[in-house]
């Protein structure tokens, strides 16, 4: 299901982090910042004759979209934050400020929410302030109460298992952990883009853990010790969830991840063990990503390994001094305690 937002030049609206951020919530929604410039002619949106008036370059460039959300400045002449036509909705973010206090960040994930949900007929519209993100919004000022609520009511639930398409039900999750996120944010008057970057920061590993399966009991001891001492460290058997294509994963990981601690044992280097290593050897010399290698106690005489890997310095636990894991810690911190 593929959404292409456009945003007015004049607004703060930041398509690009939204774009990147709603889709790993949200899977079954790709969402792009479409590349044709978007402005309305007329001061005021009328409906249908500002959509008679987009530029052709946005109509073919949009023309496979599921959803068009088209944000803008200019109010509507009846007021509304946007009326629809077919898979396109002008969205006005019109007077704003006076609306809420919450960043127009925040209104444009509400509102492609909501358009989503509205487009698959998930729930019912209503005329009152419930806090819902179906309310019909005649109190325009409802949309703060329904940004820090975050919510589909129970209403709106019971009316989609009855009579909605059970085949959206995943869509109907995945948008409600977006809206989860957005009612986290709004409640502490956050943008919502400046939460899902901390989030990201938060959620980077320090360490990412490259053994061979046969190893894994020593592994786990280690990652445990490693835990204890505060460091983010990546294990497959805590970060792999069940049903998921763990190459993707792995391959997201090796991309952002700081260091790379690379285990040895008796039974040396195992088929996936050498294929990351590769990979991390081309981040290591794109972005200097530390590769520590470690012998396990376990080893009585270092088996042959990779010519590259033979390069970095090693960290030997089969010898007491200096400290190995002190060594282990230093070369994941960048510093010595």
């Amino acid at each position: 299901m593929k959404v292409t937002t456009y945003g007015e030049r004049s607004l703060a609206i930041d398509l690009d982090c939204i774009a990147e951020s709603v889709p790993k919530l949200a899977p079954d929604l790709t969402v792009v910042k479409g590349a044709t410039s978007f402005r309305i002619g007329q001061p005021v949106v009328s409906f249908p004759d500002s959509y008679d008036q987009l530029a052709p370059a946005l109509l073919r460039e949009c023309a496979g979209s599921d959803y068009v959300a088209l944000f803008t400045e200019c109010p509507y002449d009846n007021n509304y934050f946007w009326e629809g036509l077919g898979n396109k909705a002008i969205i006005s973010l019109w007077g704003w400020e006076h609306l809420t206090d919450l960043p127009a960040n925040n209104g444009a994930v509400f509102f492609l929410c909501a358009m989503v949900l509205q487009g698959l007929d998930i729930g019912v519209r209503h005329d009152d302030r419930t806090g819902c993100i179906n309310d019909l919004w005649m109190d325009k000022t409802s949309v703060d109460l329904g940004m820090k609520s975050g919510l589909v009511c129970s209403e709106c639930l019971d009316h989609f298992r009855e009579h909605g398409n059970s085949a959206y039900g995943g869509v109907l999750e995945q948008i409600k952990t977006v809206l989860n996120d957005l009612s986290t944010a709004s409640r502490t008057d956050m943008d919502i883009c400046d939460y899902w970057r901390m989030r990201v920061a938060e959620e980077q590993f320090d360490v990412f853990l490259c053994h061979n399966s046969q190893d894994k009991d020593a592994v786990r001891s280690m990652n445990a010790k490693l835990r204890e001492a505060g460091i983010r460290t990546w294990f497959d058997e805590e970060q792999l969830p069940p049903g998921r294509l763990w190459q993707e994963l792995l391959e997201d990981q090796i991309a952002q991840i700081k260091t790379a601690a690379v285990f040895v044992g008796q039974s040396g280097l195992g088929p996936w063990q050498d294929i990351e290593l590769r990979a991390f050897l081309g981040e290591f010399v794109k972005r200097r990503c530390p590769v520590i290698p470690i012998i396990l106690e376990d080893c009585a005489s270092v088996p042959r390994l990779p010519l590259f890997l033979r390069q970095f310095t090693w960290v030997d636990f089969r010898k007491p001094m200096p400290d190995p894991f002190g060594q282990l810690l230093w070369g994941i911190r960048g510093h010595k305690d």
